[in-house]
């Protein structure tokens, strides 16, 4: 579990620094940042929590059990009594498995609402207790803890939409070269990080005793006042490039920290900034080895880059050096995000922003308009989120940070803002790209598809915010449900609304048409088994089938609704069934199926692929030698059911809750658009 503790980022300044004849760059974040809120720690503190959601079904234990009709008759008295107190309504709905009863009222109620209604329900005679149904939600977004604090992520109006992306891809495969000021060991970014190098020349500024080495540890950028010229202030270390990488490949789903925007990319360091900032020369090195090029005297690098970022910057003009490094990478196929600067002016005064082939990015602030900080104009392509942490900490960009004031020391996380946190969310967005579509796309087309698919701001942005702000999902072709449901018993807003309505469209499940042509899906009725087999059919594209005369199972008919389709859940070995002592093989087509054979149908519909399952189980409740185990592993792994965290961060599966239409909708929308 994650706590608490303090880290300030240090503030530098996006200047130009001559030193001989080489021009230097200096990270291009602008401001410091105070202590974070109770962000939890992997140390001590509180857990993450969320607000409780009004809850519009309540759950009731009776003190006599004196049948079900009479329950049902008593529960629905209470229901009604409690509800008439608050001018609403109330109905009851079903038992439970565990024999309490379930009601619903007519509205959501609020917290204080719910408590009367509560009290109400406690106080008649017959009733032992009452508690709300809460609301829990599974879906596809990571559970790690500091998620809820990353609104970049996930922010309609202002973020990258990156939860619905992370449903056609996660970066498998694209490798992200950070040239910045190296790296420091973080349980969030190990497991993706590659081997990189240290392009600094310049051994003072380097800190590490020499000159180029093939370890791109980030050893601290600290200054003491005058040290780089008379006017520098003291400052401590940034560790800037740990927080740029972890933006944007920070492992996810892993109940740790945060997760980055391509969560499954690599990430391949190159330091190329010290204390006093990095030459122009070690920089485009660093351009051209992360590409795949030959720099003197240092090693082959054996993992291209597909994406470099360069969160860097200098009032300059592009230099020759800096163009032909450009140049070589995105003639080799990589593509170069670069910061658009943070002196609220031209980005075509920055460099690289102002070099050819790059992709330039602006900031937009929480509030969705282009933040106070950033350069705008000609020279911008695209905006992202870079933060402002002037209105308040939580509205900068969180990431992957240290509490090394000097030299580095125990890993942490902290706020920025800067174009220099904002070009990341671009190179996250651009790695996605590369990996779903595949060597063949070209930085040109990332750019491309980039400025075609972002949307308007939405504060205008007069100034100039290039094509307008990146859209993860829109980006990777993301399917965008119909303003109308083509269900009248799921709204627009409903949890799970666009997997719904996928299937439909894909031709899945149509739900069901009363005789006055009303289409219903019914979300929240468990569904059958014969039905799944339906389901998964039609979703592998209603193959070419001829079921045979004999039904493989006793009690299934051939003339049985869906009897093609269990038919060949069988003779794909999806579903053998049941086979009981005589050797009789049965299906139970109209049992409701539970989550872990949900898992297990799934996970042979996929082919069963090669994996190996944790030793460690990703749920509490289902322990690493129960039946399909290696399945419910092989979802979590996959994305496709992260489960639920309860409020001390114990993650559940319920692997024998039976699973609703509505769940449904959402694990075969993931399970349709699986990375290979």
């Amino acid at each position: 579990m994650f706590r608490p503790r303090p880290f300030t980022a240090a503030a530098l300044t996006l200047a130009t620094v001559l030193a001989g004849a080489a021009l230097t760059a200096l990270p291009a974040q602008a401001t410091e940042a105070d202590p974070f809120p109770a962000l939890p720690s992997r140390v001590s503190g509180p857990p993450v929590t969320s607000p409780a959601a009004a809850t519009d079904q309540f759950i009731v234990g009776l003190k006599n059990r004196s049948g079900i009709a009479s329950e049902a008759a008593s529960t629905s008295q209470a229901a009604q009594h409690a509800a008439g107190a608050l001018g609403i309504g109330a109905q009851y709905l079903r038992p439970t498995a565990t024999g309490a009863q379930v009601v619903k009222t007519s509205k959501r109620l609020p917290d204080a609402d719910a408590d009367a209604f509560l009290a109400a329900l406690r106080s008649s005679p017959d009733v032992a207790y009452a508690e709300p149904d809460v609301v829990l939600h599974t879906s596809a977004a990571p559970n790690d803890p500091g998620y809820p604090y990353q609104w970049p992520l996930w922010d309609d109006p202002a973020g990258i939409r990156a939860p619905a992306a992370w449903d056609l891809n996660r970066g498998e495969g694209s490798v992200v070269a950070v040239v910045d000021t190296g790296i420091t060991s973080h349980t969030e970014l190990n497991g993706n990080v590659l081997p990189g190098y240290d392009m600094m020349s310049n051994p003072d500024w380097a800190r590490d005793g020499d000159g180029r080495d093939a370890n791109p540890r980030d050893e601290g950028d600290w200054t003491g006042a005058g040290e780089c010229d008379a006017e520098t202030p003291a400052t401590n270390s940034s560790w800037h490039g740990t927080h740029v990488a972890g933006i944007i490949a920070a492992i996810g789903n892993n109940s740790e920290g945060i997760t980055g925007v391509a969560p499954a990319a690599k990430i391949l360091p190159l330091r190329a900034i010290g204390s006093c900032g990095g030459y122009t020369s070690d920089v485009s090195d660093s351009i051209v080895w992360a590409a795949g090029g030959t720099v003197a005297g240092v090693p082959a690098n054996s993992n291209r880059a597909n994406v470099i970022n360069l969160s860097l910057g200098a009032t300059a003009a592009c230099s020759v050096t800096q163009q032909n490094a450009i140049d070589f990478a995105h003639n080799a196929g990589t593509a170069v995000v670069v910061a658009g600067g943070n002196a609220n002016g031209p980005a075509a005064e920055t460099s690289p922003a102002n070099c050819q082939n790059v992709i330039s990015v602006a900031a937009a602030g929480r509030n969705g308009a282009r933040a106070s900080y950033s350069n705008y104009g000609a020279g911008i392509d695209i905006t992202a989120p870079g933060g402002d942490v002037d209105a308040d900490n939580s509205s900068g960009i969180l990431s992957t940070a240290n509490f090394g004031t000097t030299v580095p020391a125990d890993e942490a996380y902290g706020y920025l803002q800067g174009t220099s946190v904002a070009a990341p969310h671009v190179a996250g967005i651009a790695a996605l790209l590369m990996s779903k579509m595949g060597n063949t796309f070209t930085p040109d087309m990332v750019e491309a598809r980039l400025k075609a698919t972002a949307r308007t701001l939405p504060v205008a942005c007069p100034e100039g915010c290039g094509a307008g702000l990146v859209d993860a999902n829109a980006a990777l072709g993301g399917y965008v449900p119909p303003a109308v449901s083509p269900f009248a018993d799921v709204s627009t807003g409903q949890q799970f609304y666009k997997e719904m309505a996928w299937l439909a469209g894909q031709g899945i499940s149509a739900g069901w048409v009363d005789g006055n042509g009303i289409r219903t899906y019914r979300p929240l009725q468990p569904i059958s088994r014969d039905a799944m087999a339906a389901f998964l059919y039609r979703l592998a594209g209603s193959p070419e089938y001829t079921a045979p005369d004999v039904s493989p199972f006793a009690d299934v008919s051939t003339n049985q609704q869906f009897y093609k389709e269990m038919a060949w859940l069988a003779q794909r070995g999806i579903s053998t069934g049941w086979v009981d002592g005589t050797g009789i093989r049965t299906y139970h087509p109209l049992d409701s199926i539970n989550r872990d054979a949900m898992a297990a149908f799934l996970y042979r519909f996929a082919g069963s692929p090669e994996y190996t399952a944790p030793a460690v189980s990703p749920f509490a409740d289902v322990s690493t030698g129960q039946q399909f185990y290696k399945e419910m592993a092989w979802l979590a792994d996959r994305w496709i059911s992260t489960g639920w965290t309860d409020a001390n961060g114990v993650r559940s599966y319920r692997p024998l809750q039976p699973i609703n239409r509505d769940a449904m909708a959402a694990f075969l929308y993931r399970l349709s658009f699986l990375p290979d």
